[in-house]
């Protein structure tokens, strides 16, 4: 299928329960380019790695994240919802995540909770981390702290389906004045003309979230760089 940027979807989520580090460990293992990862904050001001508000759909326990302790979500099964063989999986920290990415692919952080914005950007830099991460959001004012703490973390703006933002030029225009330099787009909004006007402005186009393998071929032929997906990559 060519050269383009492979996204592990919450790590390998196909085949390991998401946002652990058995899934992040498997997407190393396949040799993916960038593993992708969800972030919350706790109500003791910690980062952990989890794509819902809460504990309800992937642990064994309930509560919204931000009024829940590390210690308390560090006691959550994270695995067994998936599969009995992953019993014991707990959620990361975003310290424990990237330590286990760094130095073998790009973690590629999205923030879904604004208010740690800037407690993720002083964990890169604490680690010393810059070149190994991107940052992305559907919120540009969180991209925009990202932008104002340290410029040199890449940045992507979160595009969906359904929020009426589906003009490529525009959103090459808006993207530009914030200052990032990558679009990443439900796959759905991309079609050859889409891809045609974005890449003409000097722009890096991502998509997510394509398991389908034909579709992964149309992406690609009209310039789409990176593709986020759940299954095992060729």
């Amino acid at each position: 299928m060519g050269s383009w940027i492979r996204i592990a979807h919450r790590g390998a989520s196909g085949i390991a329960p998401e946002n652990t580090l058995a899934a992040f460990n498997k997407a190393i293992e396949i040799g993916v380019d960038a593993v992708e990862l969800d972030l919350h904050g706790t109500v003791d001001g910690e980062i952990v790695v989890i794509h819902d508000p809460s504990l309800d759909r992937t642990t064994n326990l309930c509560g919204p994240i931000n009024q829940t302790s590390l210690e308390k979500i560090k006691q959550a099964d994270a695995g067994s919802w998936f599969h009995p063989q992953f019993k014991g999986e707990t959620i990361p920290t975003l310290e424990e995540a990237l330590a286990c990415i760094a130095g073998k692919s790009i973690a590629v952080l999205e923030i879904k909770d604004s208010s740690i914005t800037g407690s993720v950007v002083k964990t890169i830099a604490e680690m010393s981390l810059l070149e190994s991460v991107v940052i992305i959001s559907f919120n540009i004012s969180d991209l925009n702290t990202v932008r104002a703490i340290e410029p040199r973390i890449p940045t992507g703006w979160l595009i969906g389906s359904n929020n009426g933002k589906t003009d490529p030029i525009q959103l090459c225009h808006k993207l530009c004045s914030i200052g990032c330099s990558l679009l990443n787009v439900n796959h759905l909004l991309i079609t050859e003309e889409f891809a045609y006007e974005v890449r003409r402005r000097g722009i890096s186009l991502w998509t997510w979230t394509v398991d389908d393998v034909d579709r992964m071929r149309e992406l690609q032929d009209v310039g789409v760089q990176g593709i986020t997906s759940n299954t095992i990559f060729n």
